[in-house]
């Protein structure tokens, strides 16, 4: 753990890959206090039965404002940890970091791909899925872009910044920027298929092995793609030329490029007294009823054996679960210091998406996928006080199941959210050997005096980042 000043912020880093990788807790102060009740499920609904009304106390006065920040590519948590300091939102960090993964893990997020998030908006206190899934199209395996109508969606609606603040750091990293551990390992898994293509060797192996963790990484077609997407906006991929070459190389009606659209609804929630959990929903999966009835059938046992029930539900209702072997994603979480909660998972459809380059755009071209398999985004929000608690973005790596990342989120991190013991471990250890990976923010908050705690938890195996970064209020 590291801690740095940034314009006159206090920041808190953590990185599974630095050190030790053993699970990693982010603790932020609590209040003097020799007795401390924690919200876990059982305490908060008894306290909800005792207490007439609903008292929000957030905060604790004088302290400063915390927010939380964790992406499974290192760069692009700074990136968000930075948007934080400037003023941003929930909204605005997870648009920036997902545009700056597309230059710093291609591998996994691209322009041509697509995604889904789970959003909380703490003043409407409102839980809604986002979905932007980079559906298949053509005759050739290719897939629908959605990624940039669902990132402009996801700021629009949740943050308060401009579009082009969100895109200028992701253009800044595309003239040069180190490789990280995340991207080296999967170059290296990938490098024959990216050999098969002229530019994508150009670009990643340009000397004919893959680029090494540390190696500068210099993409200027991406960055002039990213210059148009910021000068242009979204019309730049649904209206303009680059959509017209994204739709060409996948084989794509351009038509239906230009008519593609995010769309909002709703979430597969269990409820939990007068806290809820909340995964995607999506047109493949059922309304949480089956995920709510394995709940509560398990009810006698701990919470990582009820959670690993909820997990088989999830992928028994194909609520998250595409067809056949999950396709590899990476996912961001953010909880703002106004309790805004964003969580999502991206994918190219395969590693490195289909390994070749859209000829002269720096993207390479998506493969589609028909659910969301690679990733499973989740929160546990109070929308009765408007807080998150717990944000968590599971990932398959793309060889282990088509129910990895709905695994992974629930039997790792849902036990975590649960705990009502203060300062319990992170139950992140079942990655080195179980499917999936989970990078995931918990916070427990004190009955007693409405002080929250966070802790951050970055999964070891995929080089994530977590950073706490305190702001003046």
């Amino acid at each position: 753990m590291t801690e740095t000043s940034l314009l006159g912020l206090r920041t808190v880093t953590s990185s599974a890959h630095r050190g030790t990788g053993q699970p990693v807790k982010m603790p932020v102060r609590a209040p003097h206090s020799t007795r401390r009740i924690w919200q876990g499920l059982g305490a908060i609904a008894i306290a909800a039965s005792l207490v007439g009304g609903c008292v929000n106390t957030k905060y604790r006065t004088g302290a400063p404002a915390q927010n939380y920040i964790a992406a499974d590519e290192p760069r692009a948590a700074e990136i968000g940890r930075d948007i934080i300091a400037q003023g941003g939102k929930a909204g605005d960090a997870a648009a920036a970091m997902a545009m700056a993964m597309t230059v710093t893990l291609p591998s996994r997020v691209g322009m041509t791909g697509g995604g889904v998030c789970v959003v909380f908006d703490a003043a409407k206190k409102e839980t809604r899925t986002l979905d932007f899934l980079p559906r298949p199209a053509g005759t050739g395996g290719g897939a629908l872009p959605g990624f940039l109508r669902g990132v402009y969606a996801l700021q629009a609606a949740n943050g308060a910044m401009r579009w082009e603040q969100a895109v200028v750091p992701a253009e800044q990293l595309a003239r040069s920027t180190p490789v990280s551990r995340a991207l080296a390992r999967d170059l290296t898994d990938s490098a024959a298929r990216l050999s098969a293509d002229p530019e994508a060797r150009r670009v990643f192996l340009p000397t004919g092995a893959p680029l090494a963790e540390g190696a500068l990484l210099s993409q200027p077609e991406l960055a002039a793609t990213l210059s148009q997407v910021r000068r242009s906006g979204i019309a730049a991929m649904y209206g303009g030329p680059l959509g017209g070459a994204v739709a060409q190389a996948a084989a794509i009606d351009p038509a239906t490029v230009r008519g593609f659209q995010p769309r909002w609804t709703g979430t597969a929630a269990v409820p939990l007294g007068i806290v809820s959990m909340h995964f995607a929903q999506l047109p493949e999966t059922n309304n949480g009823t089956a995920l709510t009835a394995a709940w509560n059938a398990a009810a006698d046992l701990p919470s990582d054996q009820r959670a690993a029930r909820v997990a088989q539900a999830l992928g028994a209702t194909g609520n998250g679960v595409s067809n056949g072997a999950s396709a590899p994603g990476a996912g961001l979480v953010v909880i703002d210091h106004e309790e805004n909660g964003v969580a999502c998972s991206f994918t190219m459809g395969a590693p490195f998406g289909s390994g070749r380059m859209v000829p002269g755009t720096g993207l390479l071209a998506a493969r589609g996928v028909d659910g969301a398999g690679f990733g499973a985004p989740g929160l546990l929000t109070n929308a009765i006080v408007g807080r998150t608690q717990f944000a968590g973005a599971a990932s398959a790596a793309g060889n282990d199941g088509p129910a990895a990342a709905p695994a992974a989120l629930l039997t790792a991190a849902l036990p975590a959210a649960l705990d009502k013991e203060p300062g319990a471990a992170i139950r992140v250890s079942r990655a080195a050997s179980g499917p999936g990976r989970a990078t995931f923010v918990t916070c427990q908050t004190s009955i007693e005096s409405g002080w929250k705690e966070c802790q951050i938890a970055a999964d070891p195996r995929a080089h994530a980042l977590g950073i706490l970064v305190e702001t003046e209020r």
